[in-house]
């Protein structure tokens, strides 16, 4: 400063001194410290002292051009370091007020950094700038156009926030009475400043940098808390024991963190999303449309987890899929989020709300993180409960008559192979031709009147070369790539796999031989009548483990078969024996009563077989036995068993069959067995028959009835007690 002010001094001495000795350049000495004066010590010095200068030289007498020449000059010397020195102090006190305003942003900056919760910091935006000269700060939440904090009044403002917001840039409105600054924040909120003053461009860009700090900090604070929640949820997963206790943890804590009414984890099986567990106020209305389970192609839940992404509802009575159950029972916004790991998500996490709701960018997130964490627990839950699947089933299908063993495989196989919602088991036969042994979800009985040759069904229907067959390798075939219901009408009768087979249903199909030893025992396959993407490499790779399990099982159940065969059938006639025809019995019996439908019985003997043996020898009278089983066979109808009680008695058991029709039945058999002869002595057979429930309701008191008749039949000589 004391320079500045000596060099001004200087400059003026000299252009005095200049203009008094007459010399050449003190003409423009004179108007520099003109300038110079009126530079550093303003107008009021410079004006006096300019004047001077003119009188100095007006007493050396100079031409009157070159007096005005100068006049002129050292007015607009001063003029000129006037306005400059004005234009300086605004720059100085523009620049002391940027310093104050960024030492006041740096204060709330540091200020903000201390906040733990993002609401609080939101909140608390207006007083971290109280210290700024501004006149106002308020928060406004643009998307629903509510006013958070401060006094700003969104209805008054120039520009809608909602607009400034889409936009994503800052909106500057200056006036009279001050100005307006509305800055976009965080994707959802708009900043209102108010100033008494005009705000230039390097301030409107400190208060917009400020802003972006202050969402900064908050995006960092929401993600702490988020990590928080996701850590008790996480805890509240790994210390479950299986997934249901697992899924109902996580909606518990989720629920209050959402500000949610109630939720649902569903998983989709067997054709149908099955409630895992459910938490909140769940209407009752609709828990019982869940408990009862929600079939494929259903709502918002089927789109979600057909297209693999999380579906957000805000307003559900405008949704185009929605449930009018849903929507009575008061459900008002819902979330849809799939659950996946590393796999494809099959259980879908449901959140819903009584009121019509936003679901913020940060809600939409955590639910994303949640579900995805959910899902890596879930896999290793159901790889768990798969392998204990396995072991039931091992442990069922071992102590089960083979007939109710196929059943259990296929009841299995669509509960275990993700995608899975009816099946069906071919069997190998002992012709080496292939029959349907099990179906879930198709007509059985109508099934089994097929029967198809190795090349049907290997080239025919599996179509994925002998190689893989012999490997036991599954396939997957949909109606995306393939006629389905063409593939089958070429191995099989139309008017049969067309209804009972319901192949036009059928959207997609997961095929796999079932290999022992390089035999293919089975062949398993599996459908989806809902999704052509049911099947994924998880389904196949399921799909193998148990092909493997069920080979074992098939193998022993093969063994266990002859080996029971061998117990309980009579080694001349082939026959199945007495002890095969108690356990029938009882099972047929049980079944007859539990579904209401007859069963009946016929007992009979061999008239004149004494004879035989005495005539011809045993050997004959053998030969003769074995004849009489061979045309019983013949004459047996489906469904009817028929037994060797010992010596010349026989039995048979007749499920679905009143009295009067064991009465034909009985003529019928005696009439096969009066063909047979030996050297001119044909045999004769007398039967007794008694119906379930006509005759009693007593199993013991039907056989003895049965026997007694056929003794009435034998002193009465007829063919059969009761007689037509």
């Amino acid at each position: 400063m004391h320079t500045r002010n000596a060099a001004v001094a200087l400059a003026g001495l000299l252009a005095f001194a200049g203009l008094w000795s007459g010399w050449p350049g003190a003409y423009a000495v004179a108007v520099m410290a003109a300038f110079l004066i009126s530079l550093a010590w303003g107008f009021a010095p410079a004006a006096p002292a300019a004047l001077a200068m003119l009188v100095v030289a007006w007493l050396r007498r100079p031409e009157p051009e070159a007096a005005l020449f100068m006049a002129a000059a050292l007015v607009l010397a001063v003029w000129m370091g006037r306005e400059l020195e004005l234009r300086i102090r605004t720059v100085e006190r523009r620049q002391r007020r940027l310093k104050e305003d960024l030492r006041a942003m740096l204060r709330a900056a540091d200020r903000a950094g201390r906040f733990q919760d993002p609401e609080e910091l939101l909140r608390r935006l207006p007083e971290l700038l109280s210290d700024t000269r501004l006149r106002q700060v308020c928060v406004l939440d643009a998307r629903n156009e509510l006013q958070l904090e401060g006094g700003c009044d969104a209805r008054r403002l120039p520009v809608p926030p909602a607009e400034v917001l889409n936009a994503g840039l800052p909106s500057y409105h200056p006036g009279p009475e001050g100005s307006l600054l509305l800055l976009p924040m965080c994707d959802r909120y708009v900043v209102v400043i108010e100033s008494a003053t005009p705000l230039d461009e390097d301030e409107r860009s400190l208060f917009a940098a400020f802003v972006d700090v202050v969402c900064l900090l908050r995006r960092r604070l929401e993600e702490n808390v988020e990590a928080r929640r996701f850590g008790r949820l996480m805890e509240a997963m790994a210390s479950s024991e299986r997934l249901e206790t697992a899924v109902a943890k996580v909606l518990e804590l989720l629920l209050p963190m959402l500000e949610a009414s109630s939720g649902v984890v569903m998983i989709f099986r067997m054709g149908r999303f099955e409630p895992l567990a459910m938490a909140g106020r769940m209407p009752p209305a609709e828990e019982a449309l869940l408990l009862a389970g929600l079939p494929a192609g259903w709502g918002g839940i089927w789109k979600s987890y057909v297209s693999y992404r999380p579906l957000f509802i805000s307003d559900y009575g405008r949704f185009s899929l929605r449930v009018q159950e849903v929507y009575d029972a008061g459900v008002r916004s819902l979330a849809f989020v799939p659950v996946s790991g590393e796999r494809r998500a099959r259980i879908v996490l449901v959140v819903q709300d009584e009121r019509v709701r936003e679901w913020t960018e940060e809600e939409r997130d955590f639910l994303a993180l949640v579900a995805r964490g959910l899902g890596l627990m879930a896999e290793r839950f159901l790889v768990s409960e798969r392998l204990d699947a396995l072991l039931r089933l091992e442990r069922e299908v071992l102590g089960l008559m083979i007939d109710e063993a196929y059943e259990t495989l296929m009841h299995y196989a669509v509960l275990l192979v993700p995608g899975a919602e009816a099946g069906s088991l071919l069997v190998r036969t002992e012709s080496g031709d292939y029959a349907y042994a099990a179906a879930l979800g198709y007509d059985l009985e109508k099934l089994r009147q097929i029967t198809y040759t190795l090349e049907d069904i290997r080239d025919g229907w599996y179509r994925a070369g002998r190689g893989k067959w012999e490997r036991g390798e599954p396939r997957v075939i949909s109606t995306a790539e393939r006629d389905i219901a063409q593939m089958s009408y070429k191995t099989a009768p139309v008017e049969v796999i067309d209804q009972a087979g319901r192949v036009r249903e059928i959207k997609a199909n997961l095929c796999f031989p079932i290999v022992y030893q390089g035999e293919v025992l089975a062949l398993m396959n599996l459908d989806s009548f809902s999704d052509p993407e049911a099947f994924d490499e998880e389904s196949l790779e399921v799909s193998r483990i148990f092909a493997q399990q069920t080979a074992l099982l098939l193998h022993e159940q093969h063994y266990r078969r002859l080996l029971e065969r061998a117990a309980h059938t009579d080694p001349l006639t082939g026959l199945a024996n007495r002890r095969s025809f108690d356990e029938d019995y009882e099972v047929f019996w049980n079944s007859a009563r539990r579904y209401g439908y007859p069963l009946a019985i016929l007992i009979f003997d061999l008239s004149g077989f004494k004879e035989v043996n005495d005539r011809f020898g045993h050997a004959a009278g053998d030969r003769a036995l074995r004849e009489v089983a061979r045309v019983l066979r013949e004459q047996v109808r489906n469904g009817d068993h028929v037994y060797r009680w010992g010596g010349d008695e026989f039995a048979v058991l007749l499920p679905h069959t009143s009295l009067s029709g064991a009465v034909r039945a009985a003529r019928r058999y005696a009439a096969a067995i009066a063909k047979v002869c030996l050297e001119g002595h044909c045999i004769q057979a007398n039967f007794g028959a008694a119906a379930y429930p006509e005759d009693t309701a007593d199993p013991e008191e039907l056989l003895k009835l049965a026997d007694s008749r056929m003794y009435q039949a034998k002193a009465s000589g007829l063919v059969v007690e009761p007689r037509d």
